[in-house]
């Protein structure tokens, strides 16, 4: 017997070019696209679709510090590319995310803010590993 269609398949994650062409990706940091990445590779329209997505740290302790990991998804959250569904924590419970399409608002903020041709000279560098919490929530490269 050989395999159904569906079997044959590869997995593969779906990212759209105009997202990645948003100010909004642009301002995304390494760590927050690979988070991202991971949550997306989660994504199975059988299971709930994008109404349900957990990362908890011990998935990803092997590639980033507690930190990193803390202020990717901050980032993410910031931007508009998750959003939390139900906070974890007690019990041990990890946090239930849900992808958002608020990103495309806030990149027209920005591009309303800044303009396209400043994103599009570089002045809208992702951040550094250096950037802590605070820098990512003040003001950016381009609003400064």
């Amino acid at each position: 017997m050989g395999r159904s269609k569906s079997e044959r398949v590869e997995p593969y994650i779906k990212l759209e070019h105009y997202q990645m062409d948003t100010a909004a990706w642009t301002a995304l940091s390494d760590r927050a696209v690979w988070l991202y990445l991971e949550l997306r590779k989660q994504f199975k329209i059988a299971h709930g679709g994008d109404s349900h997505l957990t990362l908890p740290y011990s998935k990803v302790a092997w590639r980033m510090s507690r930190d990193s990991y803390c202020n990717g998804m901050a980032e993410l959250c910031h931007y508009g590319f998750i959003k939390v569904v139900e906070q974890g924590g007690l019990e041990r419970r990890a946090t239930i995310y849900c992808l958002s399409t608020a990103w495309k608002d806030i990149s027209r903020q920005i591009v309303d803010k800044e303009g396209r041709a400043a994103i599009q000279e570089g002045l809208a560098v992702k951040p550094s590993h250096r950037n802590s919490l605070k820098n990512l929530i003040g003001k950016r490269k381009w609003e400064q």
